[in-house]
């Protein structure tokens, strides 16, 4: 074979190396990957890898496998989206994360919420991830919550008003604060699907507004 053909050649399969040890930074210009040290931006997560798997999530499997579950990187994307790779809850769940998320709980713990990337260590949350778990849950521990501060477990449905009715007169304006939103009795208090019931349509409180006008 003539030298300059051996040389041609050489160079070809020597660019043809390059180019698939190169690919893992450049299959999504979204990821921000840092070929020469070989890893991500330090802010990469939480939120940071969200708009690039939303951009092109195939551009992440070269590095992490075309299941997603480690590859060349080994690392898997399953270690924190326990729904899937592009699912970060069950995604059964759909958007009653709200409401189905105690059964799980129940079931398998919660190792798989308190990490540091997730809603903590300590489930007091994670910026830019999960929320803390006593953004909903008033009373006992993250790992042990309870929704209401009365109540409970076993409670009977008169110890259960007993004590709304008792913490309401006691702070009337963070007890609204605390039961208005979106996840727990609705900013209006007329209640939310597979949660917080009406506080108006259930003949506790008629047909009137619970809200003083203050609140």
């Amino acid at each position: 074979m003539p030298q300059i053909t051996t040389k041609v050649l050489s160079f070809a399969v020597l660019g043809v190396l390059a180019l698939a040890l190169s690919g893992c930074g450049d299959a999504n210009p979204q990821a921000s990957f840092d070929p020469a040290a070989g890893k991500h931006p330090a802010n990469w997560l939480p939120a940071g890898h969200s708009a690039a798997a939303e951009e092109d999530v195939n551009g992440c499997t070269e590095c992490h496998g075309e299941d997603l579950k480690g590859g060349i990187a080994k690392v898997s994307c399953l270690t924190c989206h326990i729904g899937g790779a592009t699912s970060a809850h069950p995604v059964l769940w759909g958007g009653l994360a709200y409401a189905l998320h105690g059964g799980y709980v129940r079931t398998n713990g919660t190792a798989s919420c308190a990490t540091i990337l997730c809603h903590g260590t300590a489930l007091s949350g994670v910026t830019d991830s999960g929320p803390t778990c006593t953004n909903c849950h008033m009373a006992g521990t993250a790992q042990a919550p309870q929704i209401h501060q009365w109540g409970g477990v076993g409670a009977t449905t008169a110890a259960n008003i007993a004590g709304h009715v008792n913490y309401f007169e006691t702070a009337p304006r963070i007890s609204f604060t605390t039961c208005r939103n979106a996840v727990c009795h609705g900013a209006t208090l007329a209640g939310v699907f597979a949660s917080g019931p009406s506080c108006i349509k259930l003949g506790c409180h008629g047909s009137g507004n619970p809200l003083p006008a203050e609140n």
